[in-house]
């Protein structure tokens, strides 16, 4: 069991570290593997329940290749609400780290762990990074309405809306370049990201039924024997989505150091309560400090209308 870290607890050491693994993927030609792998199988792992169960496991198959590199290689998560109001100001944004803005006419990146890296995925090219406000990027999702979201949305199907099409697709767009396409894994940002969306998750199943998994899945109604999306590049040997429902069992074996352990035992079926820990609740335990969160409320909204209108979206907006 290896426990997953907020990337801005890291050290200079453990990013130069990280990086060292990921030269190493690249050489091998895993990143192409996991970038083809993620435009193949696009449809069938955006707009449904599927997206959870789905980037769970490429999240954690990613990190498991780095660890045969590296055996102390863990994925870190970027939890992007520290950053909202400023996010090209973000520390996991400098040049010591996941590298900023991209550069010259391409927008080649040339600073950070991949800075100056030519990526082979969907052709020769630099690794590209271009914010959506010019130098800077639109403000993303405070912590507070994430918060609301754990606390007050029921069903997976309402949550994962609410995720996917806010909070996730805001922080694919706002770093631009290859960060905003079906390839998005040639960028490191993509696992860091998606391991904080791995745990948002997790807290919400700590907070509500864990085992919950409705609404549209890969073939009609979402069920947990539903098999994982996967392909040649990215086989998960036909695991189900029933494999990666609980943190610390099957195969799963890793945990965030801001959210419950695993269980003591499989949950049931039935509602699990709230799981405190030291008598905080998960979504508190998970955000702190205070922040203005006013118009946010209409974030959902905004990102639907945008989509509507810009065709550009569509990438990380699926109707």
């Amino acid at each position: 069991m290896h426990i997953r870290r907020s990337a801005h607890s890291l050290s200079p050491d453990e990013w130069q570290q990280i990086g060292r693994v990921l030269a190493q993927m690249h050489d091998s030609g895993d990143i192409d593997r996991f970038a083809r792998a993620h435009q193949a199988l696009f449809e069938s792992v955006h707009g449904s329940t599927t997206f959870f169960p789905f980037h769970r496991k490429f999240v954690q198959e990613f990190e498991d290749i780095g660890r045969t590199f590296d055996p102390e290689f863990t994925v870190p998560y970027w939890d992007s609400t520290r950053d909202y109001r400023s996010p090209e100001s973000s520390p996991i944004l400098r040049g010591t780290t996941l590298g900023g803005n991209g550069q010259g006419p391409n927008r080649c990146l040339q600073d950070g762990i991949q800075g100056s890296w030519t990526m082979r995925f969907p052709g020769d090219h630099c690794l590209r990074r271009a914010f959506n406000n010019g130098n800077s990027i639109l403000p993303w999702v405070p912590a507070e309405l994430i918060s609301s979201y754990i606390q007050s949305d029921r069903f997976i199907s309402r949550f994962r809306e609410n995720i996917e099409y806010g909070i996730h697709g805001a922080v694919h767009l706002g770093l631009g370049g290859d960060a905003a396409t079906r390839f998005a894994p040639n960028d490191f940002f993509f696992f860091m990201h998606h391991a904080n969306i791995d745990r948002l998750w997790w807290l919400w199943q700590n907070t509500h039924n864990m085992l919950d998994y409705n609404g549209p899945g890969t073939n009609g109604e979402a069920s947990l024997s539903d098999v994982i999306p996967q392909n040649n590049d990215v086989s998960f040997g036909g695991a189900r989505a029933a494999s990666v429902m609980v943190l610390g069992y099957n195969s799963v074996c890793f945990a965030y150091d801001s959210a419950p352990g695993p269980p003591a035992q499989y949950p049931g079926t039935g509602n699990t309560p709230n799981r405190l820990i030291n008598n905080i609740e998960p979504f508190a335990l998970a955000f702190s400090g205070a922040s203005d969160p006013a118009g946010f409320g209409l974030e959902i909204m905004r990102m639907r209308r945008a989509f509507t209108e810009d065709s550009s979206l569509k990438e990380y907006f699926p109707g």
